[in-house]
């Protein structure tokens, strides 16, 4: 349960932060009950174009369709950028994505 329920904050903070913070955010998957799993497209950067530069920031991500490629053709979009939390993670490395993805938005 513990685990659960630090898997579940880290989410909340890093939905929060995201919604709150970085300009143009759309996130998908928004279930109130839902694993810790983050997908979110930035304004009109490719997922590929952000995921590629957060990973020279040593922020490692999953961009693509996730094995979801009929869902993001109905959606409409190339795919999406995700962050998966688990036991390990931490707030700070919310804050270095938050901060990593500023930084990719000024050089975009």
């Amino acid at each position: 349960e513990s685990l659960i329920a630090h898997e579940d904050d880290l989410l909340a903070y890093a939905t929060k932060r995201l919604q709150t913070e970085i300009k143009d955010v759309r996130i998908f998957g928004t279930a109130a009950h839902k694993s810790g799993v983050l997908s979110f497209l930035v304004s009109d950067i490719h997922p590929y174009d952000l995921g590629i530069m957060l990973d020279k920031l040593g922020i490692a991500l999953r961009t693509g369709h996730h094995c979801a490629e009929p869902l993001m053709r109905r959606l409409g979009i190339e795919g999406t950028v995700r962050a998966s939390f688990a036991l390990y993670n931490t707030t700070e490395e919310v804050d270095a994505l938050v901060e990593g993805i500023e930084q990719v938005r000024r050089m975009f």
